[in-house]
């Protein structure tokens, strides 16, 4: 029970009224202060006894399926049943894997009818979401006091990694690969040059030909179906906020996305997701069931507080593929503790595989190496970030010398940097 404004005002009158009757040389004065006090204790009594039958129903409206990092909105429905308003607070507690507004919120419920309040959420973690029971506390009739109590919405929704947008959709067959015609013979235009000696007569463009009053011959680029394994770092370090959202998040979001575009390549992916083990595999597929199986693994996952093993994850890697493919490895670039077992990773993927590790580059400690010393330790402390910047400098060095490409950029640029040196690795046929 919450004492409310007015039940203060009723105290500190019957708080004078006696103080009155105690210097006042009256006797008829001195107890009257006892019966507003009386009636105050008998309505705080009645309203304990009948604000159980007024509590409301709760509901709460939220889609099936949130994505991950996209802001959503969800709407909690309060019914009342009985024929006088109330007057309802509750604090908005959420699920853990969704950010939702920290302040007390009030509704009002008309007599006999209904009030929804909207919420606008962000999703921040992966998984199945089971909405707790909302504190709240309810005025009563009288408003001499807020009474506690607890509403369960008992709704349920999953958070899913969201999907690729601003490209075009994914395409190709539910079941995989098929056999199929298709027209052309499995090539593309890749440019128009001029005729050298030896070029077939078949691959002169006629037209191109006519245009610029010398021949120009059509050059093909052959379309190549490679084996992608997206290794997904799942240890405690994961768990580390970028912006809005977690690493773990942020690469199960890239993970995705990148199966749509691989899927649209018609290649074929796999994931493999670790921490101080294999945390769970997908075998590499291609089509649309490869994508729809990557984000139902994903979805099912969360950080596990461990070391990251990334040398396991490799051997798993091993087992699985049987041909060269590209390995793309989801990491921090910045712990240390890992950079020496993520070398040996990489030592044992490559050869024969081609090893792209990427990750988030933390912008603070370069902030924190070159802020001007405004207090006695600020040296010491720019010294500390820039020796640790030197020392992940080095190791990833190390990772270059290995051949393994590094992409290394802020939380919003990194899944945009991944997909353009996966295009460039791609045109240039490195796999």
């Amino acid at each position: 029970m919450h004492v409310a404004r007015r039940t203060y005002v009723l105290v500190m009158l019957i708080a004078v009224l006696a103080v009155i009757g105690i210097w006042s040389q009256q006797g008829a004065l001195a107890g009257l202060w006892r019966f507003p006090a009386a009636l105050l204790l008998l309505g705080l009594a009645l309203e304990g006894a009948f604000v159980r039958r007024l509590l409301p129903g709760v509901q709460l409206r939220i889609a099936p399926r949130a994505y991950l990092g996209r802001a959503l909105e969800a709407a909690v429905v309060f019914t009342n049943a009985r024929r006088r308003p109330l007057t309802l607070e509750y604090a908005c507690a959420a699920p853990a894997g969704v950010e939702a507004p920290v302040a007390t919120r009030r509704v009002h419920i008309p007599p006999q009818g209904s009030a929804t309040d909207t919420l606008p959420l962000l999703p921040v973690r992966l998984g199945p979401q089971q909405w707790p029971a909302l504190p709240a506390r309810l005025r009563g009739p009288l408003a001499l006091a807020w009474w506690s109590c607890v509403l369960s919405p008992a709704a349920r929704f999953s958070v899913a990694p969201d999907v690729l947008r601003g490209r075009a959709r994914v395409r190709g067959f539910a079941g995989g690969a098929r056999p199929r015609r298709g027209p052309g013979a499995g090539q593309e235009l890749y440019q128009l040059r001029g005729y050298l000696r030896g070029d077939p007569l078949g691959r002169i463009d006629w037209k191109a030909t006519a245009r610029s009053g010398a021949l120009m011959t059509r050059e093909y680029s052959e379309d190549q179906h490679l084996d992608i394994v997206v290794l997904i770092d799942a240890g405690r370090l994961s768990r580390v906020r970028c912006g809005a959202l977690d690493r773990f998040a942020l690469y199960g979001n890239i993970a995705a996305s990148f199966a749509e575009l691989v899927a649209h390549n018609d290649d074929r992916i796999g994931v493999v997701v670790y921490a101080d083990e294999v945390l769970g595999t997908c075998m590499p597929e291609r089509g649309l069931g490869a994508v729809v199986r990557l984000r139902a693994l994903l979805e099912q996952l969360v950080v596990r507080p461990a070391e990251s093993d990334p040398v396991a994850a490799a051997m798993a890697v091993r087992r699985m593929l049987r041909h060269r493919a590209l390995v793309v490895v989801l990491t921090d670039l910045d712990d240390l503790s890992v950079a020496d077992a993520l070398a040996r990773a990489v030592r044992v993927l490559a050869p024969p595989h081609l090893v792209l590790v990427a990750g988030v580059h933390t912008a603070e400690l370069e902030q924190l190496a070159r802020a001007p010393a405004r207090a006695w330790q600020a040296p010491w402390v720019a010294l500390a970030a820039s020796e640790h910047l030197a020392r992940a400098a080095a190791r990833r060095e190390v990772l270059q010398r290995l051949g393994a490409p590094l992409v290394a950029a802020p939380p919003e640029r990194l899944q945009e940097e991944l997909f353009a040196r996966y295009q460039q690795l791609r045109q240039s046929r490195r796999v």
